[in-house]
């Protein structure tokens, strides 16, 4: 690990932590400065990591760079979510989630048979069936954007889950929890909590699928 991927690396950590105190705060000025700067810290580290060496099988950079642009688009969409910005930001991290599937399937994987694929079927079933089916019978007008963008959140998941990197698919699974928690806390019921739970999620789910994809 060279010198300037570990500046990168403790600059994200510095970076998120002063972002997730702002979100505790409500520093908007805060928030709105460091939360697409922990995206571009990424973009830099998915760089760094593939031009050191990514492992053997890991996928091309454009697909996560892609992820991670769009995902930027979002959070900046998403800093003030008006109806118009929060589909901006779900189309958005629509376009992410279709680039990381894209990554994850270009990816060799653990080989042998898909294991996890038992454990995070079910389990997917469930949470569309309680908390999934909750959000999108609360969304009114957006409703069928927001299945739509179920139904991708559910692809990368069982796409991680595939390909059988636990790694990567703890991070597509946190990726799940922040959005499921945004979306209950926006449509159905907000909660105090759910601000910094989703952020904190958020950003560990980027990280880890970066990290998993070309450590």
């Amino acid at each position: 690990m060279t010198t300037h991927l570990w500046v990168l690396a403790v600059a994200l950590g510095v970076t998120a932590l002063i972002n997730w105190s702002s979100v505790v705060r409500g520093d908007v000025l805060v928030e709105r400065l460091t939360k697409p700067l922990v995206i571009v810290l990424l973009m830099g580290i998915a760089w760094s990591l593939d031009w050191e060496g990514a492992v053997a099988g890991a996928p091309e950079l454009a697909p996560v760079l892609v992820a991670l642009a769009v995902s930027l688009v979002g959070d900046v969409a998403l800093l003030n979510a008006t109806t118009t910005r929060f589909l901006v930001g779900l189309g958005s991290f629509l376009l992410a989630h279709v680039a990381y599937v894209w990554a994850i399937l270009g990816t060799t994987g653990a080989g042998g048979f898909p294991w996890w694929l038992l454990l995070v079927v079910p389990a997917l079933l469930v949470l569309h069936a309680t908390v999934g089916r909750d959000i999108v019978r609360h969304a009114g007008a957006q409703r069928g954007a927001v299945l739509v963008y179920q139904l991708a959140l559910f692809a990368l998941v069982l796409a991680a889950a595939w390909k059988g990197d636990a790694v990567v698919l703890l991070g597509c699974v946190l990726f799940l929890a922040s959005d499921t928690v945004l979306g209950h806390d926006r449509f159905v019921r907000e909660r105090r909590w759910a601000p910094l739970t989703v952020i904190v999620t958020y950003h560990l789910a980027q990280t880890l699928i970066v990290v998993g994809l070309f450590r």
